[in-house]
């Protein structure tokens, strides 16, 4: 089936965007773009200004605002809400940078966040805290006044151009929203418990969230594999909720885990295995060292 055309930014104007703003720290540009972010009609009007939106269907907004915290580090119970409605989304379109820009655009657009939320960080109050900073900074201001103007293309569609393919994953609110219960729904396969388990493994932090991602979602050598993929972050899932002080809720461990799949991948193929024979693989490579 052919997936339908959802609105988004026009990729070359976004691209030229982004790389003009990005070309030099603490620009009169960079300047100007936090000025602009600190009100959100400034912040449309300086997107719109410069960049195309292209294609026929809009989704759907999220049911109500939202708070600053729950837009930079949404609950589970928000990230379901919103993949629920945005189910119709291909994983073609969701993978894309503009998609995903606009689709924040058009929450500020409609009042249901504010542009100051793409500046969040756990170490501010609030966005436009961040903002006012980096504009008054002194020592280097250079570095402060780029790190927030990146903070924001983060989190308004993501920055393909330093963080590759991940970007849109991990760093945008809306898009990570998406992935993460696309990929609890695509295993789980409406096994509720499964469901349940999933959530919390794909949750546990952000920094987990990107080792996830970068080890088996968005490679396409062991981890491709749905059928694999599958019984590794199940098996994760369950060892995770029966033990929740497990040291596989770090990153470290997460990763050794996904190291020795792709080590016995490279000397068996795994997808042609029995679930029982490959589930106890699992158990082993989960298992500690």
């Amino acid at each position: 089936m052919t997936e339908r055309t959802y609105r988004e930014l026009s990729d070359s104007d976004y691209t030229k965007f982004r790389r003009s703003l990005l070309a030099r720290k603490g620009s009169p540009r960079q300047i100007d773009f936090l000025e602009a972010a600190k009100s959100s009609g400034d912040f449309v009007a300086c997107l719109d200004r410069e960049i195309g939106v292209i294609g026929q269907s809009e989704v759907a907004l999220s049911e109500v605002p939202m708070t600053e915290n729950e837009f930079g580090n949404p609950p589970s119970d928000t990230e379901t809400r919103l993949y629920e409605s945005w189910q119709s989304i291909g994983c073609r379109t969701a993978s894309r940078t503009t998609f995903w820009a606009n689709v924040t655009r058009r929450h500020i657009i409609e009042g249901h966040i504010e542009a100051s939320y793409l500046a969040t960080t756990p170490s501010m109050p609030s966005g436009a805290a961040r903002i006012e900073r980096a504009l008054t900074a002194a020592g280097d201001r250079d570095k402060t006044i780029d790190d927030c103007v990146r903070a924001i293309l983060r989190r308004l569609g993501g920055i393909p151009e330093a963080r590759g393919k991940r970007t849109v994953y991990v760093d945008c609110p809306f898009g990570r929203a998406w992935w993460r219960e696309w990929l609890v729904q695509e295993i789980a396969q409406g096994e509720v418990d499964i469901v349940r388990k999933l959530r919390v493994v794909t949750t546990i932090n952000l920094t987990y969230w990107e080792k996830i991602v970068d080890r088996i979602v968005s490679r396409n050598s062991t981890f491709g594999c749905q059928y694999i993929r599958a019984a590794f972050l199940v098996t994760l899932a369950e060892l995770v909720d029966s033990e929740p002080e497990s040291e596989l809720r770090k990153p470290h461990e997460l990763i050794r885990g996904a190291r020795r799949v792709a080590a016995h991948q490279a000397n068996r193929e795994l997808s042609v295995l029995e679930p029982e024979e490959l589930r106890g693989i699992m158990l082993a490579v989960l298992s500690p060292a």
